[in-house]
């Protein structure tokens, strides 16, 4: 079998095996198909549960929104940029 890969393909392909945690082309592909495999078994999408509570979740915030304000976007990325230096930080 052959395939063709595009250039992004097979740049993820060799920074997985360049990163060590995968010893082989066939381990990262089973490791690939494996993942497919559960998706397509679990998917979220056919899980009428999940969606169920995906909504109720929304629903929630959408509400907490309206009755306490919210922040904007900017500001949160701007928290979490924060916390992300400190975490750095920290480790250092």
């Amino acid at each position: 079998m052959n395939i063709t890969l595009t250039p992004e393909q097979a740049q993820i392909i060799q920074q997985k095996l360049q990163s060590g945690r995968y010893k082989t082309l066939d381990d990262l592909l089973a490791q690939a198909f494996q993942l497919l495999d559960d998706w397509e078994e679990h998917s979220l999408i056919e899980d009428p549960a999940w969606i169920d509570s995906a909504r109720q979740k929304v629903d929630a915030a959408i509400q907490s929104l309206e009755q306490n304000g919210g922040t904007d976007g900017e500001t949160v990325v701007n928290r979490l940029l924060e916390k992300f230096q400190q975490a750095r930080q920290n480790q250092q």
